[in-house]
């Protein structure tokens, strides 16, 4: 086994190891929504006063960080630190959005 070999084969290992961190946390982070809509929803009455700013902003802050996080996976870019501010302002943008439509619809 050549050194070029054990090279790929670290580095394909750090992959599945990230990845395998990941897709945990987006799994806990799932789990946590779960819960907390489900207490949050508790009321079966439809005209209920809803999930309200505060609640709405939680929830769009896990949304916008699993779909970022989703995306930074999935582009692989070479260039962290070029593509930083774009992922940052992606984020932003991703929160507010799910933000007010998270509390305008529920």
């Amino acid at each position: 086994m050549g050194e070029g070999d054990r090279q790929d084969r670290k580095e394909a290992t750090k992959l599945f190891v990230a990845v395998a961190v990941a897709l945990a946390l987006l799994v806990l982070v799932g789990i946590g929504a779960l819960y907390y809509l489900g207490a949050a929803m508790g009321s079966t009455d439809p005209f209920s006063a809803g999930l309200g700013l505060k609640n709405a902003a939680l929830i769009s802050f896990a949304v916008s960080l699993a779909v970022i996080l989703v995306m930074a996976v999935a582009s692989g870019g070479d260039a962290i630190l070029g593509e930083l501010p774009f992922t940052i302002l992606g984020f932003l943008i991703f929160f507010v959005i799910f933000w007010l439509m998270i509390a305008w619809i529920f």
